[in-house]
């Protein structure tokens, strides 16, 4: 596997006269203890995001905020998770990708989806309706857009005549676009349009083996590659004696705000009767296939029991217990010193 950090805006310090420097240093440290890519997500026009509790942790200009993280880097790759590519105009995006990729030598990822809230399209003059058609057409216009040669395009959303977009993909690489998806015509688009498939940390593992099979099928029939991009909760600490009882009501505080915006995806009837029925249950009953909590040794175990069942090509650690980004960077380094040596490629 490769693995993946958040950049969260909660680790900058607007008060400062560098209020970037601690996301470089928190970036440039993953970095060398062997992270393979930063990930962030996108949400437009509200003050509290789902990853941040109080504050909004998800830019809403996510590539503007890219560029210059990725000019502090060296090898780390940066993958948007997820982008509302459908709030955007196809040959925009293919100009400002083009260029931070240029900038950076091939090292950004486009993962995009359909969004789910309203004002984040109706705001900016998009239909929130036609947004899944029109996530459909934006695909097809960048593949051909960030080549740089000369096209056009016809669709019902985009009426494109005779363009070329500079700067052309560097040295000819296109970068992957993987599709972020909940649910299965989600899941379906991921395989006959994108490069690869970002799951949601909601679902349970032993459920995705049929859905990731499906996915990959789906994929070969269409001529796509089929990565598979799997999303965990993480919680690492040296003992179990030390494991943060808040991290299940923290989790359970996310997945409820998820809800309450209108997001729904798959789970399992324990994930659901613990996160919308009240239902109590110990952080040992609830963790095994939904997340990766404890000691290193329990960790490992987890660990294991992913790679088995699906081994994923890419994980991706997300905060959700873990809202403080202090705690986070010590759990990465706990985690990159024991858990990831055993399971990189």
């Amino acid at each position: 596997m490769k693995f993946g950090v958040i950049v969260n805006r909660a680790m900058i310090d607007r008060s400062a006269s560098d209020p970037y420097g601690p996301l470089f240093s928190y970036l440039n440290e993953m970095e060398d203890l062997g992270y393979d890519l930063g990930w962030c997500g996108h949400h437009r026009f509200s003050e509290a995001t789902a990853f941040g509790g109080e504050s909004a942790t998800e830019p809403s200009a996510p590539l503007a905020m890219l560029a210059p993280l990725m000019a502090r880097t060296r090898t780390m790759k940066f993958c948007t998770n997820i982008m509302l590519v459908p709030a955007r105009h196809p040959l925009e995006l293919a100009e400002e990708i083009n260029t931070i990729n240029e900038m950076a030598n091939n090292r950004f990822i486009l993962g995009g989806g359909i969004g789910y809230k309203p004002d984040e399209f109706e705001n900016c003059g998009w239909n929130f309706k036609t947004r899944a058609k029109r996530f459909e057409e934006c695909i097809e216009v960048l593949r051909l857009a960030m080549t740089g040669d000369r096209f056009s395009y016809r669709g019902s959303h985009f009426d494109i005549e005779d363009v070329m977009v500079q700067p052309a993909a560097l040295r000819g690489e296109i970068p992957p676009i993987w599709v972020g998806a909940v649910s299965e015509p989600a899941m379906k688009r991921a395989g006959r349009l994108g490069d690869g498939w970002i799951i949601s940390f909601a679902e349970h593992l032993l459920h995705l083996q049929d859905k990731v099979a499906a996915y990959k099928a789906i994929a070969a029939e269409h001529g796509r590659p089929s990565t598979v991009v799997l999303m965990r909760d993480v919680h690492i600490a040296p003992t179990r004696a030390q494991v943060n009882p808040g991290f299940l009501p923290n989790i359970i505080k996310v997945w409820q705000s998820y809800a309450n915006l209108g997001s729904t995806a798959d789970r399992d009837d324990l994930s659901n009767n613990v996160m919308f029925g009240g239902k109590q249950v110990s952080l040992e009953e609830f963790a095994p296939n939904r997340a990766v909590v404890g000691s290193p040794d329990d960790c490992f175990r987890e660990m294991e029991r992913i790679r088995d069942v699906l081994n994923p090509e890419w994980f991706f650690i997300t905060p959700t217990g873990v809202p403080d980004p202090r705690q986070q960077i010590d759990e990465l380094r706990l985690f990159a010193k024991e858990i990831m040596p055993h399971f990189r490629t």
